[in-house]
């Protein structure tokens, strides 16, 4: 059970993503309402890679500690102490990363809303309002404010 937990952990963790950075169109655009501007890319960009480095230092404890969950499993004598001791450390590890991943998610999402003009905000909250519509806000901002080709 345990394993099936870090897993999930790691793609939740893994699945937090900044806004790409964007590569500029042959021909420029100009800032508006429904577009983001240079600045608000290179933010989103520098909050983006802020993130990731807060979640990776546990992400990387959990990859290893899987590991050596698998090869205990793989042995040719598994230990059962050892499995229990590690399926232990995995699941403190899996709850240490989501309150981290969630906390600092929430905390680039704030950062992000201040970026955004009132129109912007508008807008996306017009695209909130309709049914099926992904709550996430980065994924938003994509959606609604990325590039247009």
């Amino acid at each position: 059970m345990a394993k099936k937990n870090h897993f999930a952990a790691l793609v939740l963790a893994l699945s937090i993503s900044p806004v790409p950075a964007q590569t500029p169109t042959a021909a420029p655009v100009t800032p508006s309402a429904t577009t983001l501007t240079d600045a608000q890319r290179h933010a989103l960009e520098t909050i983006g890679k802020d993130l990731e480095s807060k979640i990776q230092p546990a992400a990387l404890k959990l990859a290893s500690l899987a590991k050596d969950y698998d090869r205990n499993l793989l042995a040719e004598k598994p230990d059962p102490q050892l499995e229990q001791k590690l399926a232990n450390e995995l699941t403190e590890t899996v709850s240490q990363l989501v309150a981290e991943a969630i906390r600092a998610r929430i905390q680039s999402v704030g950062e992000i809303a201040k970026l955004l003009t009132p129109e912007q905000k508008k807008l996306l909250l017009a695209e909130l309002d309709k049914p099926d519509t992904n709550p996430d806000l980065v994924e938003l901002i994509k959606k609604v404010l990325g590039d247009k080709k």
